[in-house]
């Protein structure tokens, strides 16, 4: 008899998980960035970054100048991500980060 009981409990948890994934999808877990997204501006910190960003020459000839200028690039789109997804304490993290490597 118990072993009947933990039977069906295991087919009925099983079919519970099944149910809650196919209905679910987990779309209410995932954070996505939405097509109306990239019509809105991002934050004035980024664009300033970005600006001076620009203004800066890197010779890419020398390791730690290319190694820099990937990370930067690097750093700035996750700080577009997270401006995207309204993620503020990211962004700011990452202009900070961007900020640190222009001083």
């Amino acid at each position: 008899m118990s072993f009947l009981r933990w039977f069906f409990s295991g087919i009925v948890v099983s079919l519970l998980i099944v149910l809650v994934g196919v209905l679910g999808n987990g779309d209410t877990f995932v954070s996505r960035a939405t097509a109306e997204d990239t019509a809105k501006p991002y934050h004035g910190n980024i664009t300033k970054i970005e600006k001076t960003y620009t203004r800066v020459e890197f010779d890419l000839s020398k390791k730690t100048h290319l190694l820099r200028k990937s990370r930067m690039d690097y750093y700035i789109a996750q700080a577009k991500q997270a401006d995207k997804r309204g993620w503020d304490y990211k962004r700011d993290q990452m202009i900070e980060r961007v900020e640190n490597m222009l001083a």
